[in-house]
């Protein structure tokens, strides 16, 4: 087994997206007899301190480092997180020169920020280097831009100057340049990076989910009630697209067909979509929940019947896989990760190329229309959706980037889907 020392900005247990991310590899590379190390902010201390089983198991180590206290209050200006993120960078990479002085590491890998547009230092170090699954390239089809606001029409704007711009950013060229190993979330992601490193690019999805998650979730069983409840959890930003389901639900109450939609979360969209639930005439039909501990939001997963998330760009998708897991059914756009990781025998995807928003909404209806009036489907669909969480679980994902087959190629298709 190897000497790894990981880069995980993020990293915390009991939680979703990034800090997940970081979480899992640390303590799934543990698990499988790694000795680890990783590299993670301070104010991670207290979460992992927390979770990690006393004693802690030999193999996993933890070295915590962070910018100074005062400067953790401009982080949240706009924009200001990723030269707060630089400057980390900075501070990891001399703790890592340190750590790797004395432990004398086989590799480094990061994985933590998971975006192209962040770079990593770590490829200094001189030792094998892997770069990533990391994403970034997935982006709101134009045509779906029409019915956001100014302000987030303008980000998304922005978002694609920056993307391009990460062709040409030497720090990136440098961690590609160092890496052995490149691992993108998406071939949107693959365009983003330059052709002289293609040859060293995989394509994996940089969202997983450990055995031990499938072990607590719980299968689905028929439930013979009158509305069909669905749920969304994650944050509530425009492009997070719930705007398309609140339209779908305007149709559904048209059509009288008993549906009820929970939505868990908060974001800066949250005042203009319970304004908009309002106009379309559903408030009454919607249920609003702020961040919920992750006991209270599992057993969320298990009261409801479908999972509804119409992202326009999630590179990911670790809530997908919980509902999965949980045997709920998907329902989602083609886009960025929700779109590889559902298919017909879990869920219902729907195809977003020249569409418009009113095309999805209609779409979407017509799925929850069909999942609400057969309930023999649902509960097909929702064995389909155990089967396929186990497809994603989190140690096909470290064995293909650790222990690949010697035949694989660059550039290899998923190898989760």
């Amino acid at each position: 087994m190897s000497r790894i020392l990981l880069s995980a900005y993020a990293c915390e247990p009991d939680r979703g997206s990034e800090p997940a991310v970081g979480w899992m590899w640390a303590t799934e590379l543990a698990a499988s007899g790694h000795e680890v190390w990783v590299l993670t902010r301070d104010t991670n201390r207290n979460a992992i301190e927390s979770a990690t089983p006393s004693p802690r198991p030999p193999c996993l180590h933890f070295e915590y480092c962070d910018l100074p206290r005062w400067a953790s209050g401009w982080k949240e200006l706009p924009g200001a997180i990723y030269l707060y993120y630089f400057l980390w960078q900075v501070l990891a990479f001399r703790a890592a020169r340190r750590l790797n002085r004395a432990h004398h590491f086989d590799r480094v890998h990061h994985v933590s920020f998971v975006s192209l547009r962040a770079p990593s230092f770590m490829g200094w170090l001189g030792i094998p280097f892997y770069f990533g699954p990391v994403s970034g390239g997935e982006c709101v089809p134009r045509d779906l831009r029409r019915g956001m606001t100014r302000r987030a029409r303008a980000f998304e704007l922005a978002r694609d100057c920056a993307n391009w711009l990460t062709r040409f950013d030497p720090l990136m060229r440098s961690a590609f340049r160092q890496a052995e190993r490149i691992y993108v979330a998406s071939h949107d992601s693959l365009n983003l990076i330059p052709r002289a490193y293609h040859e060293k690019c995989e394509v994996h999805l940089a969202v997983a989910i450990t055995r031990q998650q499938l072990g607590f979730s719980r299968r689905k069983s028929p439930e013979s009630r009158r509305e069909l409840r669905c749920l969304y959890t994650g944050r509530l930003l425009e492009w997070k697209g719930l705007h398309l389901a609140l339209l779908a639900m305007q149709r559904l109450q048209a059509q009288a067909v008993p549906v009820r939609l929970t939505i868990i979360g908060d974001g800066q969209a949250k005042p203009a979509l319970r304004s908009l639930a309002s106009r379309l005439g559903v408030a009454n039909r919607i249920t609003w929940h702020a961040w919920l501990p992750h006991e209270q939001l599992q057993s969320m997963f298990h009261q409801h019947d479908v999972f509804v998330f119409p992202s326009l760009r999630d590179s990911g998708g670790m809530a997908v896989l919980e509902a999965l897991a949980h045997g709920l059914p998907v329902v989602c756009t083609d886009l960025g990760g929700p779109g590889a990781i559902v298919n017909n025998h879990c869920g219902r995807v729907i195809a977003t190329t020249d569409r418009s928003a009113t095309d999805i909404a209609d779409a979407l209806a017509a799925h929850l229309r069909e999942l609400a009036e057969n309930p023999g489907l649902r509960q097909s669909l929702s064995i389909g959706a155990r089967r396929r969480a186990w497809e994603f679980e989190f140690r096909r994902l470290m064995e293909a980037i650790y222990d690949p087959p010697s035949c694989a190629n660059p550039l290899s298709e998923n190898v989760l889907a």
